[in-house]
């Protein structure tokens, strides 16, 4: 640092870092999407500084995390229905409806060695979001590690991934949200499950438009998102345009490997034996966890908060059959509870 400042010594204020502000505005899904692995090439090589880019999808997709499967998580029915583009993220999370109600933003840095990572590192780049929308009467909070909510309910998922020598933060707000595709395109083990699936997005997820009355205005939310950073001495941000490397890279890299079979229909992880035969996060600690049940072809089902159960349902083998409520402190409960408690739960 060089001038008045510097000569200043330690105790000065310094100015915070600038980063590239690219609008990519209203485009196709996998711009929308996918434009940040390009970014990602050129700020990871060291052509290109820390970015922070907007975009919104103009088609509805479907959006895969880097560690699902394609072949379990997606309802072949509603597939063949609504036969609309799945494109897999780089960053992890869980598979989602997305459409042109929704707002992207998306940090591509060099991650600073010495700096907190993980949960922090999430805390600390997601709060400025939340103050920004508390700026324009929306009260965001941060939940951590990733989740930002309004009085509990999620607005907006946030993930993470390293991705060619980068660091990829994304989140979106969900200006409305369509709850009904939400739980119609997962794959699910029972066609009785669907209304709870249905019943647990209405119960956690909300909107800017459900909570406020009126679509959020993407320009100034943008511009409130990156006067936050700067207020919280985080980044400042100057606009520009993407690099003719960027644009070439996403033409000849990013689209063809996305429109590769091979890579929207990764092979997904292997999963121990003995768990649960679904596991369904909702938003944050709130979530359905599916088990085998007594007798061949049935289920017992629990929506659950964290590891705690918060209700219990057992279903036939019958696809017609209904949910039928365990009660609390009866034998098949507590069976179950004990296996949640046993498992992996949602933190």
């Amino acid at each position: 640092m060089n001038g008045p400042a510097a000569r200043r010594g330690s105790g000065a204020r310094r100015e915070p870092p600038v980063w590239r502000r690219i609008d990519l505005g209203a485009c196709p899904p996998l711009r929308a999407q996918a434009f940040a692995e390009s970014v990602a090439h050129a700020v990871g090589s060291g052509e290109a500084p820390n970015t922070l880019l907007f975009a919104r999808p103009d088609a509805t997709y479907i959006s895969l995390g880097f560690h699902q499967s394609f072949a379990e998580e997606i309802d072949p029915d509603f597939a063949a229905r609504r036969p609309v583009p799945v494109i897999r993220r780089v960053e992890g999370g869980g598979t989602t409806w997305l459409d042109p109600d929704q707002g992207f933003y998306q940090l591509v840095y060099r991650p600073d060695p010495d700096a907190a990572a993980g949960p922090e590192e999430l805390g600390r780049l997601l709060r400025p979001v939340a103050a920004a929308a508390r700026a324009r009467g929306v009260p965001l909070t941060l939940r951590p590690p990733s989740d930002l909510v309004i009085h509990g309910r999620k607005i907006s998922g946030n993930a993470g991934g390293d991705w060619d020598g980068a660091r990829i933060v994304v989140g979106g707000i969900l200006g409305r949200a369509d709850r009904d595709r939400m739980a119609d395109l997962l794959r699910l083990p029972h066609p009785g499950l669907r209304p709870i699936v249905r019943a647990e997005l209405a119960r956690w997820i909300t909107s800017w438009a459900e909570e406020t009355g009126y679509d959020p205005d993407w320009a100034a939310l943008a511009d409130a998102v990156a006067a936050a950073y700067a207020q919280a001495g985080l980044f400042r941000t100057r606009r520009a345009e993407p690099l003719p490397s960027e644009e070439a890279h996403f033409r000849r890299e990013t689209v063809p490997r996305h429109a590769a079979k091979a890579w929207r229909e990764l092979t997904p992880i292997p999963r121990a034996g003995g768990g649960p035969t679904r596991r369904l996060r909702i938003a944050g600690p709130h979530g359905i966890l599916v088990f085998p049940g007594p007798t061949p072809g049935s289920l017992r089902v629990a929506t659950v908060d964290g590891a705690e159960v918060r209700d219990a349902l057992a279903l036939g083998p019958s696809p017609t059959a209904r949910p039928r409520r365990l009660p609390p402190g009866s034998p098949a409960f507590s069976a179950l509870a004990a296996a949640v408690r046993g498992g992996p739960g949602f933190d």
